[in-house]
């Protein structure tokens, strides 16, 4: 890991397990939606499911252990396709079999815990995961041709 947390280009960003380690986050995504012009809206949607996936990491991956590693890589496997890995070496956990909340109801109260699956089912349009050697790779996919946001 480099001291400033991010390589030369720019595309991938190193975080220690500490929950303000992810104040880091947007100012990168800012500067990775100048450079690739990726809009607002798509911005919005990779911050949101970047802080759950690294909050979830940081809580429940490492239990807050703090200093753990966590790496996020930008691509664009294509024009108008943004894809950021999360990587860490916490124990194994595919978040995808977890199994989907029923929707909240307007006269139940909300509930805590899980969440988080939901805002990133909401807000991608592709999830992959990947055991890796070390620990868990979390693929997040944006699509900059349709909404950020899908009807549910």
């Amino acid at each position: 890991m480099t001291g400033n947390g991010t390589d030369e280009a720019g595309d991938r960003l190193a975080l220690r397990s500490r929950l303000s380690d992810i104040a880091r986050l947007r100012p990168w995504i800012e500067g990775l939606a100048s450079r690739h012009a990726i809009p607002e809206n798509v911005q919005f949607a990779i911050n949101v499911c970047l802080e759950e996936a690294l909050a979830n990491a940081i809580r429940h991956g490492y239990g807050g252990a703090p200093d753990r590693p966590l790496i996020v890589h930008f691509t664009t496997p294509s024009a108008g396709y943004f894809v950021f890995a999360v990587d860490d070496e916490a124990p194994r956990f595919n978040p995808l079999d977890a199994p989907e909340l029923p929707p909240l109801s307007p006269r139940e109260e909300i509930r805590i815990g899980g969440q988080g699956l939901r805002l990133l089912r909401r807000f991608a349009d592709s999830l992959e995961y990947e055991p890796t050697p070390a620990g868990n790779r979390l693929r997040i996919g944006f699509c900059a041709a349709v909404p950020a946001v899908r009807p549910k």
